[in-house]
């Protein structure tokens, strides 16, 4: 009887021109056939898409579309040379061809950078414009602040469940490209410190580029972590000095310079 209903049915496809595949579920993840499990643990596609949503969290607060190569502008630095020392304006313009040529280059194990100044002279900015130009070649970028990972890293510590994993830890380490904008500023504690440790030290041991910025200088780095930190940091990142005065305030002092 059993055959039977198989060859009948067999005959019903064959009349309305179907195969037994055509019938079958097309699953988007054939592994877990799209229920998110495999054995009671989550499938990799499920993993997967929960990566992606952090991603997308992360990245949510990043201006990534309003800075650009294009629209910054070297007339806020002073052409002034002081002491026979090259002028703002020279050492600006030296950064920034530094700046678009490792955007130009990018690819999966470029160098590593930090950005050093006092704020507002440019630092996010032009970290911003490498990262579009990598998002446009195809590569994953994560941007955010020193605080805004701290707090997630903190908030999933303490949080964490088998569907949540270390979804901000593994997006740290595992992007093509992370921008840690303005480092030092975050809320200090032993658990932060070594966290941001270990997400630089393992990008360096993987060979994926990080760019840091900050407003402190070497000394006050060391201070705030470790001379072990600043020891990875001075042995495997090129350090950009930014100069200059606030480009912001200035902005703000003169609307009609912001328009020139």
């Amino acid at each position: 009887e059993n055959l039977s209903l198989q060859k009948q049915f067999a005959d019903l496809l064959a009349a309305h021109g179907l195969t037994r595949a055509d019938i079958e579920p097309q699953y988007t993840c054939k592994r877990c056939e799209d229920t998110g499990y495999v054995d009671g643990r989550i499938c990799s596609c499920y993993r997967s898409l929960l990566k992606q949503i952090a991603y997308e969290n992360l990245n949510r607060i990043s201006p990534l579309t309003l800075s650009s190569f294009e629209d910054f502008s070297l007339l806020y630095y002073s052409d002034v040379s002081v002491n026979g020392e090259r002028s703002d304006r020279e050492q600006m313009r030296n950064i920034f061809n530094y700046c678009r040529r490792y955007a130009d280059n990018f690819k999966k194990d470029s160098g590593n950078l930090l950005f050093t100044g006092a704020t507002g002279l440019g630092k996010t900015h032009l970290s911003l414009a490498i990262a579009a130009e990598a998002i446009n070649k195809g590569f994953g970028v994560v941007y955010g602040t020193a605080q805004t990972f701290a707090l997630s890293l903190e908030r999933e510590r303490f949080t964490r469940t088998e569907e949540s994993g270390d979804d901000t830890l593994d997006l740290l380490n595992d992007c093509d490209l992370l921008i840690i904008d303005d480092l030092g500023m975050e809320i200090s504690s032993s658990y932060i410190m070594s966290a941001i440790y270990n997400v630089i030290d393992t990008r360096i041991m993987l060979k994926k580029p990080t760019i840091i910025s900050t407003n402190l200088s070497m000394l006050e780095l060391e201070k705030r972590y470790t001379e072990r930190f600043v020891s990875r940091v001075i042995g495997f990142y090129d350090r950009l000095p930014f100069r200059g005065k606030d480009i912001r305030m200035q902005k703000k002092l003169n609307p009609q310079n912001k328009q020139n």
